[in-house]
């Protein structure tokens, strides 16, 4: 390529003695490859942070939906079981009235009431998560409260006649639960769970109203850490801070929906992204996710310049590599361009000599070992190229080991997700299937039917007269005739069908199997129930159980994908309730 048309610039060059001009070469060739793996090593290192993001931070953020699922959703199940406690007992909800209410520690704030004050005290025991239960009548008054600990506050009784879980579960009549705001009875930050108490004519007769307590989803949420300063944060659907590791935060209910993070959460969304963060006061990457049915988010952020140091590091000894192999082409080049040049020196000064002497004399012999040196030149080129590709071989060992050990953790996390989502579809206690498990399970196989047109049986299983095992040797006893029970479900079961605890002390299974096969199963059950003897403390416990078969009717038109879930459990309940009033332990089948 011909120089500009520059004089000074040409003059420059061709004034230049040929070995400057050979270690100018040699720098420029040894500076192009460095900087060219310099730039390729910043890229694939930003490449493989990002992935190691990607993979890290939104699975973590997903993890920790499901822990926050079960807590709500435990809570949520537990307080519809007493509002049915509550709806099927007269005398609970008899006294409900303002004007019999009564302050037994005016200090405390305790509200007693009989019979409905003794269900509560007892609920909050086994409620670890629940900070107060209350009772509220339909007027807004509380008629029962129940709190965790010693409470020196006064209050109103009309406190929650405002709260709007209070009034959506009083008028629609479903469950309600409200974003963290302060307690009305202690101001401090809470978050309300309501659920309508309805009688046995379906109407609204009062609202349970629960305090979630913030300390144990702040438990949960300190699981979640890594590096110096990253953490995890969880927001309510408004964007409001429940768990965060500033407690001044928590306490201010902080509201952080300006942040861009935030208000991806709040549009049920998830992925990885980039926002500044006003507690540590830095750009931070996060993954994030949005938990379902309740439109909480959760986060999990870490400061850029963290991954920047952990970028900085790999490449530093990278870095290190290349500047060896620089060093040493410009020590190789020194002696290469010696060697080089001087026989041209010498040629040049015999020229010189001979030119003085009126080209008397004779030029030097040039030795034979002459054209070696530029072999030599190629065995310095390749060294330096030998060089430069031990330096690629060690970036691509330390690439497949940094692959290796993102596999590897990617691998964890992923196991771990596999044992959430598991003990999500079990029962705590039995281990068995949960309500949720089945009904998704059946809904599944119900869609399906229409395809397949196999028989299938549902059997409602009731322990007769449970409450009295409670109430004579304690709710311990009572827990443990539950477990037993659970294997014996099992028995002579096939693996395709589902035994389940449907709640409380009732069980369902969902069997493919005839009409016939299925009464004989539930009778086989029935009789090996009463005659078994459920240990517990040395205390031999006997037990009968009440049991409702929906099968199929004999006609072959039937078609039991016609009907949705809670037609066909409606009719097993109420098959399983015809079995208590022919007096208990029988089997009472009906088609459908």
């Amino acid at each position: 390529m011909a120089l500009p048309n520059c004089p000074n610039l040409k003059a420059a060059v061709h004034t230049q003695p040929v070995q400057r001009l050979l270690l100018i070469g040699f720098l420029i060739i040894a500076l192009v490859p460095v900087g060219f793996l310099a730039y390729k090593l910043y890229q694939q290192a930003w490449e493989n942070a990002w992935r190691e993001i990607n993979e890290k931070h939104r699975l973590l953020a997903q993890n920790l939906t499901s822990p926050i699922s079960i807590y709500i959703n435990d809570h949520r199940d537990f307080m519809g079981l007493m509002a049915d406690k509550f709806g099927s007992v007269d005398d609970l909800v008899s006294n409900i009235n303002p004007s019999n209410i009564s302050l037994s520690n005016a200090n405390s704030g305790n509200i007693h009431n009989g019979a409905a004050q003794r269900e509560l005290d007892n609920a909050l025991k086994h409620m670890k998560g629940v900070r107060s239960l209350s009772l509220i009548a339909t007027d807004g008054s509380i008629s029962v409260l129940s709190q965790r600990g010693s409470q020196n506050v006064h209050f109103d009784k009309t406190v929650f006649a405002n709260e709007e879980c209070y009034l959506t579960s009083r008028d629609t009549g479903k469950w309600a639960l409200s974003g963290i705001k302060r307690s009305p009875v202690s101001g401090d930050p809470t978050i309300i769970l309501s659920q309508p108490v309805k009688s046995r004519d379906g109407q609204v007769i009062a609202v349970l109203l629960a305090e979630l307590r913030i300390d144990l989803i702040e438990k949960i949420r300190r699981n979640i850490h890594f590096g110096e300063k990253g953490h995890s944060a969880i927001v309510d659907k408004a964007g409001h801070v429940i768990a965060h590791p500033n407690p001044g935060w928590m306490q201010q209910i902080r509201d952080l929906s300006h942040l861009s993070v935030v208000q991806s959460m709040m549009a049920g969304k998830t992925g990885v992204t980039e926002f500044y963060s006003p507690f540590v006061k830095q750009q931070m990457v996060a993954g994030y996710t949005a938990v379902p049915e309740i439109g909480w988010g959760v986060m999990v952020p870490q400061p850029k310049s963290e991954i920047e140091q952990q970028v900085n590091a790999m490449l530093a000894s990278q870095y290190a590599w290349g500047v060896i192999g620089l060093v040493l082409a410009i020590l190789l080049a020194i002696p290469l361009a010696r060697w080089i040049t001087q026989p041209i020196n010498r040629l040049a000064k015999a020229a010189d000599y001979l030119e003085q002497n009126n080209f008397n004399g004779e030029l030097p012999v040039i030795s034979s070992y002459a054209p070696k040196e530029v072999t030599q030149l190629d065995k310095g080129l390749r060294k330096v190229i030998s060089g430069l590709q031990q330096s690629r071989e060690e970036v691509n060992v330390l690439n497949a080991s940094l692959k290796k050990s993102i596999y590897a953790a990617t691998k964890q996390l992923r196991e771990a997700n596999s044992r959430l989502e598991d003990l999500a579809k079990r029962d705590y206690l039995t281990e068995l299937a949960n309500r949720r498990y089945f009904e998704k399970s059946l809904s599944r196989l119900l869609s399906e039917q229409s395809k397949r047109r196999d028989p299938i049986c549902i059997m409602l299983i009731d322990i007769d007269n449970f409450k009295e095992i409670n109430d004579r040797y304690g709710h311990a006893a009572g827990d443990a005739v539950l477990i037993q029970i659970a294997p014996i479900l099992k028995l002579n079961m096939r693996t395709s069908d589902i035994v389940a605890r449907y709640g409380g002390d009732e069980f369902v299974i969902q069997m493919n199997c005839d009409t016939e096969v299925g009464i004989n199963r539930a009778r086989e059950i029935r009789t090996y129930l009463e005659n078994y003897q459920f240990s517990w403390q040395d205390n031999d416990i006997t037990a009968t159980v009440s049991i409702g078969l929906l099968h199929p009717a004999n006609n072959l038109d039937s078609d039991i994908s016609k009907h949705n879930i809670e037609t066909l459990l409606q009719k097993a309940d109420a098959a399983m309730y015809d079995a208590k009033r022919q007096g208990r332990n029988t089997v009472v089948h009906i088609g459908y």
